[in-house]
């Protein structure tokens, strides 16, 4: 007989729109923006560059080239993470706001989805693909090298290296289980 695990925390909570919206963009900053703008500055200094060396020898054509195209890889590295914010963005609010699971163990976090889409649950299931997608498993953070606890106002940044992130936000939870989720700090 398996013997049940027990938890410090077990928690149901959903993640607000404008908090999903403040808790993504602590994430870009941390990860997206600081590598989008060195080669942001990378390719203008190039830019810069291929200027002077168009001045120096004017009939160069593939100079003139040049400097477009570091010009365009520089606005595109400042307006894809924008791009991308925007389109998750308005994704996660067409979503709604899914129930979800956290279970704090001693050696990990657990993190689970709980609802069902909309409707689903009056429609029968004929194995057909239309579309519906199950609920993914629960996700297990565990405490290792690269996982992360990062702090804001009104959420707590949970990280699982670069590859995946999780929101929690603070409202909702009472200070003990808070503390709870701080004590998981390596």
């Amino acid at each position: 007989m398996l013997m049940e695990e027990k938890y410090r925390l077990e928690k149901e909570y959903r993640v607000p729109y404008e908090t999903f919206r403040e808790a993504y963009k602590e994430y870009q900053k941390k990860f997206v923006r600081k590598k989008s703008i060195f080669f942001m500055v990378i390719f203008l200094i190039l830019a810069g560059d291929f200027v002077y060396a168009a001045v120096k020898a004017p009939e160069n054509r593939l100079v003139y080239l040049l400097i477009v195209i570091c010009i365009a890889m520089a606005f595109r590295e400042w307006y894809n993470p924008k791009r991308i914010f925007r389109s998750v963005s308005e994704t996660v609010r067409e979503m709604g706001t899914p129930l979800y699971r956290i279970a704090v163990a001693d050696d990990r976090l657990e993190i689970s989805t709980l609802d069902e889409p909309e409707g689903y649950e009056d429609e029968v299931y004929d194995g057909e693909d239309d579309g519906y997608d199950p609920l993914p498993e629960a996700s297990e953070v565990p405490f290792d090298d690269e996982y992360d606890l990062l702090e804001y106002d009104n959420f707590f940044l949970i990280l699982q290296g670069k590859r995946a992130f999780y929101i929690l936000p603070k409202e909702g939870f009472s200070e003990e289980e808070l503390e709870a989720v701080r004590s998981t700090r390596t």
